[in-house]
Order: structure tokens, then C-alpha cells, then sequence
């Protein structure tokens, strides 16, 4: 056999015993798994939850008055300034019910003229008619009539000036639904939204059919999320809770801001659980091109993110059982890890405590650099005290730092 062959034969033998080889090694040092060590970590626990992206204030014009429209004066994305006017409703009728309201003022101060005069008069007659009464020239009864007279026309006269004031309010109404027909911006920001065309007939209605909303005006200044949070988490949200919220549009860009609003009262839809609207005003979205309605999601911190602490291990560590002890007073499980011990995985009971998206606290059970068992899930799953376990490569690596 030549030399040539040799090495050829060499190479396939090497091809084929080294893989076994390792193979072998392997299975004597049992089970491979992933290890962490123990370390002291600042946790940072928060409520995950999504919602969407919204102006901080965005205003729905709704018309008071039913009208035709007849001009819209703006786009959506114009910038307008406060009491800017935006819209024109058809004005004839409120027009109308003005010169009706101006002529019933006028018959009114005319009636209080011809009252005034009448009154006057009685009350002239009514002074003579006292004297001569005094000097025993007129009986009692026509003195009496006169006066009775002259006491109906005050009421007459007090009578036209109510209805001159009612004219007037009549009037006053009437100018202010004309007022209502000119749809002016309340702030100063962006149109964000047209609902109805020129032509379309304007409907004050709380039913949502067309025409029972105009136009939104935004202030486009600043951007708050609004997100929904499950009524399980809820009571660890607090107003000036920090937050990070990612955009769907921009899921690799983290936007900042702090809890404003928390709502009293919760939001539930069919076949869901309870929810409570959260607003968080966001700080840093320079540079994010924002469209109202963006989904989104955040993340709120619900405790305190400080320089102290404390020994922590990755959730993934954890293992829950169920506590043989039954009586009331006792926890319904109890949490435990696995420890990289010498090759063999050795179990050890723990007690928790802060948690956030990736480590929890570890009370008491373990001291910084232990070595626990992370994964692989499947294989911690299943993994038993005292098991003989060999580390994957990158763990390993890790042990030997």
C-alpha cells in the first residue's frame, strides 16, 4: 500500500473516531447545560403593555348647529392659529331667525312706549281725582277705579318689559347659533382630519353618523402613548413612573417619557378583561415621522431604578414546585435553582423577591458566584438533584472567566 493511500485512510479514520470520540465524552459528562453565575444587579421591574401613539391634545370639532357646508377654508396638515376659521355652515337660517327676533324687539320697546304713555296718564288722573276727592267733589267709587286702573297698567307696562327682555334673549340666541355656523380652531396646532365635504349636510348627533363630526385639530407640538393596562398591574403604575415606548412603525427606535395620567375608572371590551387607560407623555421623539393611531408598546417601571444591588439570577433559572405543606400560613410553592457544582447539577431551595423582564431576585439560598443552570429549557426542565451535567461550550467559556 503506498503512502498516498495511507494518509487517505488516516484522514477517514480520523473523520469517523473523532466525532464518536467526542460523542462518548460527552455522554460520560452527562447532560449538557448553560450556566450564569450569581452577581449583584440593579433590577428595574415594570408592566409591560401596548396601546397607540396620540398628540397630547387633539380636539374633535363637532357642528352645534344643523347646516349645510358651504366652505372648508383648510387641508389636512395646515398649520392654524387659534380662533383661525376653518369651516362656514349654510347661515340663512340662523340669519332668518335674527331680523325675526330684532322685529320682535321692536314691536316690544314699542309696546313699552304705548304702556309708559297709558300709565302716565292714569297716574295724572289718578293725583286730580285725589284732590277733588279731598274737597268732596268726586265720590269714592270713581277715585277707587281710577286707581285700579292705574295699578293695571304698571302691571301692563312691567308685563311688555319681560317680553322686551325675552326679544332680547330670543336675539342673543339666535346671533349665537349665526356664530356656530363659523367653525373656528380652539388652539393652536395641525389639521389632522376632514370628515365632511362641501355640500354635506352638518348634524349635531351623539350617534357617530355622517356629518356629526367636522374636523380634528391637534397640537402637534408634543406626543403622548396611551396605552392599556391590565387591571392585574394596574396598581403598580403611579404618575411619574418612568417608561420606554417602541412605535410598531419603529421597532428599532426607544422613545422616553413619564407616566401623566393614570384613569380611575377601567375600559372593558367584550370577551376581554378589564383595562385602564394610561397617558405617557413622551419626551424624546424628535426625528419620528408620527401619524395619530400608531400602535405601540411599553414598558413602565414600577419601582425605584437605584445604584443599590442585589443578587440576581435569570428568570429562566427559576423552578416552581408545589409545596407539600398545605396549612394556610405556607407559600403554595416553592421556588428553586440548580447549582453547577463539581459536574453535577445539585438543587438548592431559594427565596425571591424583586423581579423585572429578565432577572429576579434571590433573597436567601445562594451567595454571589455560584454557578446556576440556565438552560437549555428543555434539558432544565427535566434535570434531577445530583444529575452528573457537562457545560456547553460558551458556558464553559464563561466558567473558565
Amino acid at each position: 500500500m503506498t503512502r498516498k493511500q495511507w494518509i487517505v485512510l488516516g484522514a477517514i479514520a480520523a473523520l469517523i473516531v473523532v466525532p464518536v470520540g467526542l460523542k462518548l465524552a460527552r455522554k460520560d459528562a452527562g447532560k449538557m447545560v448553560d450556566i450564569e453565575q450569581v452577581s449583584l444587579r440593579a433590577l428595574a421591574p415594570t408592566v409591560l403593555a401596548s396601546g397607540s401613539l396620540t398628540y397630547e391634545s387633539q380636539v374633535t370639532l363637532a357642528p352645534e348647529v344643523t347646516g349645510r357646508v358651504t366652505e372648508i377654508l383648510v387641508e389636512e396638515g395646515d398649520q392654524v392659529k387659534r380662533e383661525q376659521l376653518l369651516m362656514r355652515l349654510d347661515p340663512r337660517a340662523p340669519r332668518a331667525a335674527i331680523e325675526q327676533s330684532e322685529a320682535q324687539v321692536r314691536q316690544a320697546r314699542l309696546s313699552i312706549e304705548r304702556r309708559q304713555v297709558d300709565f302716565d296718564t292714569l297716574v295724572a288722573r289718578t293725583k286730580r281725582f285725589e284732590a277733588l276727592r279731598a274737597q268732596g267733589m268726586v265720590d269714592i267709587n270713581s277715585l277707587e277705579e281710577l286707581v285700579s286702573a292705574r295699578n293695571l297698567a304698571e302691571v301692563d307696562l312691567r308685563t311688555s318689559r319681560e317680553q322686551l327682555s325675552q326679544a332680547l334673549a330670543q336675539l342673543r340666541q339666535a346671533q349665537e347659533q349665526l356664530a356656530k355656523t363659523e367653525i373656528r380652531s380652539p388652539l393652536d396646532g395641525k389639521v389632522t382630519a376632514i370628515y365632511v365635504k362641501v355640500g354635506q349636510t352638518a348634524v349635531p348627533s351623539f350617534s357617530g353618523i355622517a356629518g356629526s363630526i367636522l374636523i380634528d385639530v391637534a397640537d402637534t407640538a408634543s406626543i403622548d402613548a396611551e396605552i392599556h393596562v391590565d387591571e392585574t398591574d394596574i396598581a403598580r403604575v403611579r404618575v411619574g413612573a418612568q417608561a420606554r415606548v417602541v412605535p410598531a412603525a419603529f421597532p428599532d427606535k426607544t422613545l422616553t417619557g413619564t407616566v401623566d395620567q393614570v384613569a380611575i375608572a377601567p375600559r372593558q371590551q367584550p370577551g376581554q378583561n378589564k383595562s385602564y387607560p394610561v397617558r405617557i407623555r413622551l419626551t424624546n421623539t424628535q426625528g419620528v415621522t408620527f401619524h395619530p393611531g400608531m400602535s405601540c408598546r411599553a414598558e413602565v417601571l414600577t419601582g425605584s431604578l437605584v445604584d443599590e444591588k442585589v443578587l440576581a439570577v435569570p428568570v429562566q433559572a427559576l423552578r416552581y414546585e408545589d409545596n407539600p405543606d398545605k396549612s394556610s400560613k405556607s407559600e403554595k410553592s416553592i421556588a428553586s435553582v440548580f447549582i453547577f457544582d463539581g459536574g453535577r447539577a445539585i438543587k438548592r431551595a431559594v427565596s425571591t423577591g424583586t423581579a423585572d423582564d429578565t432577572y429576579i431576585a434571590v433573597t436567601t439560598g445562594l451567595k454571589e458566584g455560584d454557578q446556576v443552570v440556565v438552560g437549555p429549557a428543555k434539558t432544565l426542565l427535566f434535570l434531577l438533584d445530583g444529575e452528573k451535567v457537562g457545560l456547553n461550550v460558551k458556558a464553559e467559556l464563561a466558567a473558565k472567566k
